[in-house]
């Protein structure tokens, strides 16, 4: 499979919707969240709005079937709205999602690695907020990110770029 990335535009909002269900950490053996999860406020804020200022993200498309594998964003939070990552006003918050069917090919770090590139550019960190049963947990390690906070089965991890 030859996979390419793109920017994440504000048409893509409605697509960026779905990523957000996806999104939602579900332990093997757990049903998938019901679709209105991603109108409780707590979850809608990473996709309301999409295209704001400090919005940033990259979609993982197939090369031969045009189909969109995957998207990794960041939100910047404004006035009092914060996420389950939120760590200051300046540092963007990381949400990411791949299709089940194409978990475990690279996809995930194929995302980050473009999204992370861009990000040093233009912020001094990026956090995230996973569940310490995630097995995700290793691959934001790999990546530089640290653990900075814990509570209730949750991390929050920070990666600070090195200028």
């Amino acid at each position: 499979m030859s996979i390419r990335t793109r920017p994440l535009e504000a048409a893509d909002a409605d697509l960026l919707w779905g990523y957000l269900r996806l999104a939602i950490f579900v332990r093997p053996g757990d049903p998938p969240p019901p679709p209105d999860a991603v109108d409780r406020p707590e979850i809608a804020c990473y996709a309301e709005d999409w295209g704001r200022y400090g919005d940033d993200g990259i979609l993982a498309i197939d090369d031969v079937s045009r189909a969109d594998l995957g998207a990794a964003w960041l939100r910047l939070w404004q006035g009092m709205e914060t996420g389950y990552g939120f760590v200051d006003r300046a540092t963007p918050e990381l949400a990411i999602a791949v299709r089940p069917e194409h978990r475990g090919r690279g996809i995930g770090t194929c995302l980050l690695d473009a999204l992370l590139d861009r990000a040093s550019q233009r912020h001094r960190a990026v956090s995230l907020s996973v569940a310490l049963d995630n097995p995700a947990v290793m691959l934001y390690q790999r990546l530089g990110f640290r653990a900075i906070a814990e509570s209730g089965g949750t991390l929050i991890m920070r990666l600070t770029f090195v200028r």
